[in-house]
């Protein structure tokens, strides 16, 4: 019986000793590249167009707002920062008689959108100029995150009292706001 045990121990450490013979270890290196990915798109209700209205006595002495909810759909793949500003210093009409509205009289200022919001952020209410200036930052990146945007303009009750013109109805002053985002 123990001849029969030393063949079987002497067969085992041989198949083991077959087992191992050939084997190499080799080793891969693998990395995960994360990169800064930033998105931002302007859509809202009524598209990206804004109308600030001004058809009441009371418009014009207090100023107007619009809020166009979840105006702003944002994806960032870490802290960001968005930027706000207007393409031209002010807002000029279709009649190109020299008359226009400073940019710096509109104000935007943005808050959590009603779907897929974000929380934590910081807002920074800002009137429009032609530089780039902070409106919303976050430490933290995120999903097709909606931020809701609001546009006010100053009440003064002289201030557009001769801006609008006879044969248009309304009298219409246009410029672009620029929406950016950045890493931060």
């Amino acid at each position: 019986m123990t001849g029969k045990i030393l063949i079987l121990v002497s067969l085992m450490s041989g198949f083991f000793a077959l087992s191992m013979k050939g084997q190499e270890n080799g080793t891969a290196t693998l990395n995960v590249n994360l990169f800064p990915v930033q998105t931002i798109e302007v859509n809202g209700e009524g598209g990206s167009a804004v109308e600030l209205a001004y058809q009441t006595k009371e418009d014009y002495k207090n100023g107007v707002s619009v809020t166009k909810e979840n105006h702003l759909k944002v994806y960032s793949t870490g802290g960001f920062v968005i930027t706000v500003k207007s393409l031209t210093p002010t807002l000029t009409s279709t009649l190109n008689n020299g008359v226009s509205i400073a940019v710096g009289d509109i104000s935007v200022t943005a808050s959590p959108g009603t779907t897929n919001s974000m929380q934590g952020f910081v807002v920074n209410p800002v009137p429009l100029s032609t530089t780039d200036t902070a409106i919303i930052s976050s430490n933290f990146g995120g999903n097709n995150m909606t931020f809701t945007i609001t546009y006010s303009s100053k009440g003064d009750q002289d201030a557009y009292i001769n801006k609008f013109f006879i044969g248009q109805s309304p009298t219409v002053y246009t410029t672009q706001v620029i929406y950016s985002i950045e890493p931060q």
